[in-house]
């Protein structure tokens, strides 16, 4: 079994002897050891990335909480699911066709995607396990498309790979449509050969998602026997926002 205590210690001494302008709380330290497996320099590696990935786009990272982003959330595009995949990881569903882009830009979105992310990843099963995702592209059209420029495509893979202390272990890709192929051709070349591998494309054949996440554990809405998914509030992962802010070092003020 891992020292965690020893990685700790030889991940807190790589920071210490860098130049990360940033004051490091030993709790973040932990989440990226965590997420990396343990490896103290694929950690350092990711908590690097995600230090400059910050620095890129502060206006991403800035005033990360739900009071900030009530009205985004409150179009229910993001779910972290009550239920598990058959693996036990936590399933974090995007449904990305529900975007209205008159009412929200993309980049209220992806803060709103990240939000739900930090609150998954301060919860240590999902800093050890990982999580899966369910990225539902049903009724998703031009309108929407068009926003998804080549920049902001590399702003997901840069996300996606080492960057974020959390392991994207599966991406299932439900209702999608032909546009799709097209958002996929911008976004692939920025993907690692281990992400693309990790996505998974099932259409609206629901028997192929349930080979992954059980029936019982699913809402109706991808063929499972439980309540049609309503994200008005965010389930339990006790973890307060409060402390998902403090982990993250983020601005949590709702002036």
């Amino acid at each position: 079994m891992f020292d965690e205590v020893n990685g700790l210690m030889r991940l807190r001494a790589l920071v210490d002897e860098s130049t990360l302008e940033h004051p490091i709380k030993e709790e973040l330290l932990l989440c990226f050891l965590r997420a990396r497996k343990y490896n103290v320099d694929r950690a350092f590696k990711s908590l690097k990335n995600y230090l400059k990935m910050v620095k890129n786009y502060p206006e991403l990272f800035t005033n990360l909480s739900a009071f900030k982003l009530r009205f985004q959330l409150k179009e229910q595009l993001q779910v972290v699911y009550k239920s598990r995949d058959k693996q036990g990881r936590r399933i974090f569903i995007f449904r990305a066709g529900r975007w209205n882009p008159k009412e929200c830009s993309l980049d209220d979105i992806f803060r709103c995607n990240l939000f739900c992310l930090q609150q998954l990843a301060s919860n240590l099963d999902s800093q050890i396990n990982g999580i899966v995702a369910i990225v539902d592209l049903e009724n998703l059209g031009l309108h929407q498309a068009r926003h998804f420029t080549p920049s902001y495509a590399k702003k997901i893979a840069d996300l996606l790979i080492e960057t974020f202390p959390i392991s994207f272990q599966i991406i299932h890709i439900v209702n999608q449509n032909w546009i799709v192929h097209t958002l996929m051709s911008i976004i692939w070349p920025f993907l690692s050969v281990k992400i693309q591998k990790r996505l998974l494309y099932h259409g609206s054949c629901w028997a192929s998602l349930h080979e992954y996440v059980d029936v019982a554990d699913l809402p109706e809405d991808y063929g499972g026997f439980r309540e049609r998914l309503d994200c008005s509030k965010l389930p339990d992962t006790k973890v307060s926002i409060e402390e998902t802010c403090n982990l993250f070092n983020l601005d949590c003020r709702s002036e």
